[in-house]
């Protein structure tokens, strides 16, 4: 008990911010400059102590004193990390808007590329041919049963009108309804011609101009991973995911980062800057471009409310070097989707 912190009131911590951090916040001075205004408690009563200065105080800091405590930008307010705190609320729903539409695409175009590449649906998605022979035999039962599992536990009506009235479940509500982790290693699993298709279709290749499969299953993975963290309300401007020996993690070298500024290609960890970038993959030039329009808005805008030094580092934990790198990336070439040749791929 003797670590356990002491019970603080919300002007108690008004104060602890004030006097320990240096952080202006309430109605008192701090050094002859105005500390904060009104809503400052009210910030702390709605949220708590915890979700705002805890979870977002990281780029506002500077350093550390000789006693190990952080310290924090000159003039650094609560009301500026609460300003980071509604950023990253407004980016989740962002993020999750776009993820979630390329998520329902993928899902459709790959029901329907599966039964067009098992005799039109004659070898059903619960057989272990229908999936490609060269995957292990105990990887291809392994995501029918994780499919067949999600699909006894689901409440949806439609499901239980299928489980009850007919034989089987068709392709289109497996897709549909198991969960994107799942429909990954079902596409991870299927024949060449489901995994090449949608590689075709969204010019996923590589510097041969052959269908890049690893890039393919990585980028939904991570398109997996920040929608996860937006639908659980957790911090996506600084999520990342370090590189390691599974292919699903770390950066995958493509072409769009490798057209930019080298320093690009120095960072072998995915952040939001690789969201963008496969966002360029899966979406029309023309929705691309009010997509990363957008994005930029709402970061100059962050930028004029908070310490230069605290938007730098802000845009750094998203792995963007420089604002107008976005701008690039929106105009690097791009060839058009073909939806209306998918069908012969």
């Amino acid at each position: 008990m003797t670590d356990q912190k002491k019970f603080l009131t919300y002007n108690q911590q008004m104060k602890k911010l004030r006097t320990e951090k240096k952080i202006a916040c309430g109605s008192v001075a701090v050094g002859g400059v105005p500390a904060g205004n009104i809503k400052d408690k009210e910030h702390l009563v709605r949220m708590g102590y915890f979700n705002i200065i805890n979870g977002y105080k990281e780029p506002f800091t500077c350093g550390k004193d000789s006693l190990g405590k952080h310290i924090y930008f000159p003039g650094t307010s609560l009301e500026q990390i609460y300003c980071l705190k509604r950023y990253d609320e407004k980016l989740r729903l962002f993020l999750l808007k776009y993820i979630t539409q390329i998520e329902e695409e993928v899902r459709t175009l790959t029901g329907y590329k599966f039964d067009q590449s098992n005799d039109d649906g004659k070898v059903s998605w619960y057989e272990t041919n229908a999936y490609d022979s060269k995957k292990s035999l105990q990887d291809r039962m392994a995501a029918i049963s994780s499919a067949y599992g999600e699909l006894s536990k689901s409440r949806l009506e439609y499901v239980s009108f299928y489980m009850k009235k007919h034989t089987s479940i068709p392709t289109w509500i497996m897709i549909k309804v198991i969960n994107f982790s799942t429909f990954i290693s079902i596409v991870q699993n299927s024949k060449m011609k489901v995994t090449h298709s949608l590689c075709n279709l969204y010019d996923i290749t590589d510097k041969k101009g052959l269908p890049n499969v690893k890039l393919l299953i990585g980028s939904l993975h991570w398109l997996r991973k920040v929608r996860n963290s937006c639908a659980h309300n957790e911090r996506v401007y600084c999520i990342r995911q370090a590189k390691g020996k599974d292919d699903r993690t770390g950066r995958i070298n493509e072409k769009y980062l490798s057209s930019m500024r080298k320093s690009y290609l120095r960072d072998s960890d995915k952040r939001i800057i690789d969201l963008l970038v496969y966002f360029k993959y899966y979406l029309p030039e023309g929705e691309y471009k009010i997509m990363i329009h957008e994005f930029r808005k709402m970061l100059e805008e962050l930028e004029k409310k908070i310490p230069t030094g605290a938007f730098a580092n802000i845009r750094g934990q998203m792995g963007i070097k420089d604002l107008d790198d976005l701008d690039v990336l929106r105009d690097l070439p791009k060839k058009k989707i073909p939806y209306n040749k998918f069908d012969t791929f």
